[in-house]
């Protein structure tokens, strides 16, 4: 993991400096948890012609989208604005004003909304998924039976991706369901009190509150307010913050991408890294607390069912779907012990370099457990992370027996349980 991501850096830093001397486009993974689903990353399935696909587990965050609410615009138009009234605002805050009228207009009643990129990804991944496994989805009776949260932007990147799956093989039996009953399942980072207390208020705001002091800068708010605004550097680190959070969001909106007229290379990743930080300790298990692991633990039972239910040949072929959020992902990779989603850092300054929300949670990533059984009837596993073949039970084999990796999890479940 250290390695990819310092070779995706690296590569992405270099890239520059073929770029014009003004208004380049930022690296896309310093968008973090808004960067766009690498499709160029898909690998060709791990399954050898030895290994029929029977079924397969998927979980799912939501395709790309508009940025979620009009919340970080309006901060940043109220902080613009105070700057006016003081005769302070320069230039490059009108400018910067004008970028914001202009997200508002192309996103007006789109808020929170899936994008058209957003729609092409889950189309695109759910004829992937059936074009990979034809012997499960072309076989007789076979189904596809999905759970999404409430959000109508989850509900839509379900949606889609079950049509793309049934274009592809017409006849398919297909159910889906969407609603506030499955959030034990897809948002249980809010409905599990214990969580949702850490999320919010857990001993972790002190280190992050401490890095963002440290590496979040003012200059990108006083490029914008001028030096006579009155807003004290906290206030001033907080527009910072909240025009990253705006500009991450352009590209998956197809937005123009944001470039050197408003951030440097450096205060861009600053910036990064201070939410890459915060969604670790909130959403992975990190030095600080198991919890966010615990709190997956309803997701990974229903793996299980699944298991016991191929193992009695109960199942008919097919794909159980559940579609969240990164805050759905994030624990669930954590609880299933994935490598690259396990750092325990000595120095939380350099977490970037070990843990990415880019690599792990892209808009539209996705996790998936294939279950193929051999020629005398043994049921294996293999998982995809994003399209890329990974360990299940985390050592260099891509596909192992079912039963070691029931074993695997119950242990994973009983170490969580007993912190």
């Amino acid at each position: 993991m250290k390695k990819l991501l310092s070779l995706l850096l690296t590569l992405a830093f270099a890239a520059i400096g073929f770029a014009a001397p003004r208004y380049y486009e930022l690296p896309a993974i310093l968008d973090g948890s808004m960067s766009l689903y690498d499709f160029s990353a898909v690998e060709p399935s791990a399954l050898p012609d030895s290994l029929a696909p029977v079924y397969l587990d998927y979980v799912a965050r939501h395709g790309a989208r508009f940025l979620t609410s009009e919340n970080k615009v309006t901060a940043c138009e109220k902080a613009l604005k105070k700057a006016s009234e003081r005769g302070s605002l320069t230039k490059a805050g009108k400018s910067f004003m004008e970028l914001l009228q202009g997200v508002r207009k192309h996103t007006d009643g789109q808020w929170g909304m899936l994008s058209p990129i957003g729609k092409d990804q889950e189309l695109r991944l759910g004829k992937e998924m059936a074009e990979m496994y034809p012997q499960i989805f072309g076989a007789s009776g076979a189904s596809v039976a999905s759970v999404a949260s409430y959000v109508p932007r989850v509900v839509e990147t379900m949606d889609q991706f079950t049509i793309a799956i049934a274009d592809t093989y017409e006849g398919i039996d297909t159910k889906a369901a969407s609603g506030k009953a499955y959030d034990h399942l897809t948002r249980f980072f809010v409905t599990d009190k214990r969580y949702d207390d850490w999320r919010k208020e857990g001993e972790w705001k002190n280190v992050y509150d401490s890095f963002v002091d440290r590496h979040v800068s003012v200059e990108p708010a006083l490029r914008l307010v001028g030096k006579n605004s009155g807003m004290s550097d906290k206030e001033l680190r907080r527009l910072t913050y909240d025009m990253y959070k705006v500009l991450q969001g352009m590209r998956a909106a197809s937005l123009p991408a944001p470039t050197d007229e408003w951030m440097t290379m450096e205060e861009y990743r600053a910036c990064w890294e201070a939410t890459n930080l915060e969604k670790y300790f909130q959403y992975s298990i990190s030095p600080l607390s198991n919890i966010p692991a615990q709190g997956a633990s309803y997701l990974l039972y229903s793996w299980l069912d699944t298991m016991a239910h191929l193992e009695v040949g109960q199942l008919s072929p097919g794909l159980s779907g559940v579609f969240g959020h990164a805050e759905t992902l994030l624990p669930f990779f954590a609880l299933l012990g994935i490598e690259e989603t396990i750092a325990r850092p000595a120095d939380y300054d350099r977490l970037s370099t070990e843990w990415s929300d880019a690599y792990l949670t892209p808009l539209a990533a996705n996790i998936a457990v294939i279950y193929s059984r051999g020629p005398s009837g043994t049921l294996y596993a293999s998982m995809r992370l994003n399209g890329r073949n990974i360990s299940p039970v985390n050592d260099s084999r891509l596909i192992v027996p079912a039963a070691e990796l029931r074993s695997f999890w119950l242990n994973r479940l009983l170490s969580f349980s007993s912190n």
